[in-house]
């Protein structure tokens, strides 16, 4: 604590206690003096060692927690928070790098129609009087119209749901974020596929449940071990993508999501479904989990994976007991969805837009998995031909991290298994590529060749 007196000791002249306090544990914290998961000194200890008030120590320890830099638990301390991003950007690439094939960020492509219908809907935007999307601030969880709309596509994929029951979300991470916060708290068990999204993972780390990953195979999560976790621990709630798992691209047959559905209901078991690939997998093609589970389950989707990239809107269809707590956390995590981009999805639902632009998405996606599977066909562990990823294996002659440093150091970004591995599973030997690089066929097939050579030569 020698460093925080000296910071208080040396504070500018009005400068408050607490503020102080805060940013020299925040250095601390950033520079790695204090690790992740240490226990600090208790706001007494603290108190009495640098001679301030208790209230300046809580004060300094409740805005570290409101950065994230801290977790306080009652009865058992504070401690450095896990960094919920540490090693993503080693992955996946947080900005573009134009001397960068970036192909470890799972993104739509975009074609010159995307660009038509986004000036054709700006130009009738812009003539409008009455435009109340420009007015709204209030904490709601959509405008009725809006929420009207998103029922319909729900149930267009499967889920028969009442547009009460349905809130917008700033995207689907943000919904599975909100579902998640509504029913679980500190401890809570939640299971997982053992390949899961990195979002869930970072989820755990901030909300502070506990991560369960589950058995999978070809098809998703084995319903077997499922149950065997349910039968021998209290868990609160399960967690899963059945059409098109992130990293391995896995649709669950219809049979064993009701077996699922069956099993979680049996044991009082929350189901949070993340369907964000539903429509590229096609309305219709596959009944969702949350249909055979109507009073235990948040279902979400998003236009995002779907119909364009930037169209950040998600669904979250919420069980009639978790609507009022939901509402508080969306409330609370965004005071309300953006009304503008809820507008932009509502109308390019009800014109017939976002149909269009998702048949022209599966369009792009099936050319560029077959040029993909054209380079890397045995190498090939999973990959659909709606998908936005392909799951890559790693030739037994390189080591993962060595094959992604290789690809990187030649200019090719992937991701490796580690990013989507729950703690306690062990990552396979494999890497995630992601076809939506906005890269014209010749330099796709340049990256692809080189790629391939990568993968045949010995590390």
């Amino acid at each position: 604590m020698e460093v925080w007196r000296a910071a208080l000791d040396n504070a500018e002249e009005g400068e408050s206690k607490y503020k102080t306090l805060v940013r020299a544990i925040a250095e601390d914290i950033e520079q790695g003096r204090l690790s992740e998961l240490q226990r600090l000194p208790s706001q007494r200890q603290v108190a009495q060692a640098l001679g301030i008030s208790g209230q300046t120590v809580t004060n300094a320890y409740q805005e570290l927690e409101r950065l994230g830099l801290l977790r306080c638990e009652v009865g058992r301390g504070s401690y450095v928070s896990k960094r919920v991003t540490k090693h993503i950007t080693t992955y996946i690439l947080d900005e573009s790098q134009p001397t960068i094939a970036d192909l470890s960020t799972a993104t739509l492509m975009h074609d010159r129609e995307h660009d038509l219908r986004w000036r054709e809907l700006c130009a009738q935007m812009s003539t409008e009087i009455d435009q109340p999307w420009l007015r709204a601030c209030r904490p709601i969880a959509g405008f009725q119209a809006h929420r009207e709309v998103a029922s319909a596509w729900i149930s267009r994929h499967g889920l028969q749901v009442e547009p009460c029951r349905v809130m917008l979300t700033n995207g689907a991470t943000h919904a599975l974020h909100i579902a998640l916060a509504s029913i679980t708290s500190h401890g809570d068990l939640v299971a997982c596929e053992n390949l899961t999204d990195h979002g869930i993972i970072g989820s755990a780390q901030v909300v502070g449940f506990t991560l369960k990953g589950l058995e999978t195979d070809q098809y998703g999560i084995k319903p077997e071990d499922f149950d065997d976790l349910c039968s021998n621990d209290r868990v609160t709630a399960l967690v899963c993508t059945p059409n098109l798992n992130n990293p391995t691209s896995s649709i669950m047959p219809d049979s064993r999501r009701r077996e699922i559905a069956e099993i979680a209901a049996s044991h009082g078991v929350f189901v949070i479904e993340d369907d964000v690939y539903g429509p590229l997998v096609g309305a219709g093609s596959h009944t969702p989990i949350s249909q055979y589970l109507p009073d235990l389950s948040f279902y979400c989707t998003s236009l995002t994976k779907s119909v364009m990239t930037s169209l950040r809107v998600g669904f979250l269809a919420v069980p009639k007991r978790a609507s009022a707590r939901a509402e508080t956390v969306l409330r609370i995590t965004s005071w309300m969805t953006n009304p503008i981009m809820a507008e932009i999805a509502s109308r390019w639902i009800h014109n017939g837009t976002a149909d269009h632009l998702i048949v022209l998405q599966r369009k792009l996606i099936k050319a560029r998995q077959e040029m993909i599977t054209s380079y890397l066909k045995e190498y090939i562990l999973a990959q659909q031909p709606c998908g936005l990823i392909v799951w890559l294996r790693v030739p037994p002659y390189w080591g993962m991290q060595a094959l992604v440093q290789k690809l990187r150091e030649q200019g090719i970004a992937v991701t490796s298994s580690e990013p989507f591995t729950v703690p306690g599973c062990k990552a396979p030997n494999a890497i995630r590529i992601s076809i939506g690089a906005e890269y014209n066929d010749s330099r796709m097939h340049e990256t692809l060749a080189l790629i391939a050579r990568t993968f045949a030569s010995v590390s």
